[in-house]
């Protein structure tokens, strides 16, 4: 029997002396016109003022756990094990909701009883482009990946005039379950996709945990989120729940996933999966990749070929890093003839001939910064200063150093 006093809505948020972003993220929760949830905070071991910011809101939706360091994903598991809704969503402590979001989600869930989980577009704001409709921008790339790495047969790289129909098996207009918020934002044309997506994420991330809305009865057979990593384990998290149920996206974006704090400074705490976290990050997904697709079919040549993929980029973070053995290591595996894997040749060449790690490192990030900055520079020649100012900041900056091992205090992805 549920309890008549449990809210609709259990929303997650982890933390880690993330002080500085805190205000933006849990405004955004305050801010949404839906109003029926509990926010618990699950603060993992903070040293910063976070907590005592939280009680001084003095909102009794919102609670507050603390708990050792041990990592977000232990964070999350603990605050799923608290949530009391019939709905279950996530936010990472450094992003923000737009005010609708929680608003069409469970109207979407509560308009079809049989749909297990709902996810919608969001702006991405990174390395200096912002307000990139993520999926918009990532099915793509994952066609033109798939053609480089001579897999042009795969449903992904197909044509068509829509991507996410590369992706998802139907295109619907919104529902009167959602007319009248959608024509309150001026995006009465948007369409909800479904369909059954698990075989597409061997490419990579086509969702977002912040902006998935979950019934609680899909949790059992998902399990919680696995501990055995600090980083990537919400990739694992999305692909089982679209590997045991059919997908659902809203193609309207309702929130912001910042790369920054507010005005574009860094972080205090950064990022799991980029900067000195990055190699971590590659080896994590490459062993989530392992555990949800290679292992079942190692003879299968095209998961062979992506995975020499993850396999590259394993080994050209840690070239970024200045980690030698992994580096070597990775690389080693990614080595083949195919064009598509010619850079992890030049790459081990650079670690073997070049003296110090570090100095490879650096020239890495040279020809990766320029390269960039050529591209964009080409579609906007007016940039050309600001680049220019950009660059030479960033070459004057000493590589960053990644963890070796999962154990230190990390307090998102």
């Amino acid at each position: 029997m549920s309890n008549p006093s449990a809210p609709v809505v259990s929303i997650i948020l982890p933390t880690y002396n993330r002080g500085d972003v805190l205000p933006r993220s849990v405004g955004s929760v305050l801010a949404q016109t839906f109003a029926d949830w509990e926010l618990i905070v699950v603060d993992d071991g903070s040293t910063d003022a976070s907590v005592a910011w939280l009680e001084s809101l003095d909102e009794p939706r919102i609670r507050v756990l603390q708990q050792a360091n041990a990592g977000v994903y232990h964070a999350r598991n603990a605050g799923l094990q608290q949530a009391r809704g019939r709905y279950v969503t996530f936010l990472d402590s450094d992003d923000e909701w737009l005010p609708h979001y929680l608003a069409l989600t469970t109207a979407f869930l509560d308009a079809h009883p049989g749909q297990m989980f709902v996810t919608t577009e969001f702006y991405s704001h990174n390395d200096g482009v912002a307000n990139q409709v993520f999926d918009r921008v990532s099915i793509p790339y994952y066609a033109r990946r798939a053609r480089r790495l001579g897999l042009g047969h795969d449903p992904i790289a197909r044509p068509h005039d829509d991507p996410y129909l590369s992706v998802y098996s139907t295109r619907e207009p919104v529902g009167a379950w959602g007319e009248d918020i959608l024509r309150s934002l001026g995006r009465s044309e948007a369409q909800v996709y479904r369909g059954h997506i698990f075989r597409h994420m061997r490419w990579g991330y086509l969702n977002w945990l912040p902006i998935t809305m979950l019934r609680r009865e899909a949790l059992p057979q998902i399990g919680e989120f696995s501990t055995a990593t600090r980083s990537a384990a919400d990739f694992r998290f999305m692909a089982l729940l679209c590997r045991n149920y059919p997908a659902a996206m809203i193609a309207v974006p309702c929130a912001h996933k910042h790369e920054n704090n507010v005005g574009g400074r860094k972080l205090k705490c950064d990022h799991l999966a980029s900067g000195a976290g990055a190699h971590r990050f590659e080896v994590n997904k490459l062993r989530f990749f392992d555990e949800l697709f290679f292992q079942a079919n190692p003879q299968d040549r095209d998961l062979a070929v992506i995975r020499r993929h993850y396999q590259l980029w394993a080994g050209r973070t840690a070239v970024a890093a200045g980690l030698e053995t992994p580096a070597l290591e990775y690389l080693s595996q990614a080595l083949s003839w195919h064009p598509a894997f010619w850079s992890a040749a030049v790459l081990w060449l650079l670690v073997r001939l070049v003296p110090n790690i570090r100095h490879s490192a650096a020239l890495l990030r040279l020809w990766t910064t320029l390269t960039r900055v050529a591209g964009r520079i080409r579609k906007d020649p007016s940039a050309l200063p600001d680049y220019g100012r950009r660059l030479l900041a960033r070459l004057t900056q000493p590589p960053a150093r990644d963890a070796a091992a999962d154990d230190l205090p990390l307090g998102k992805t």
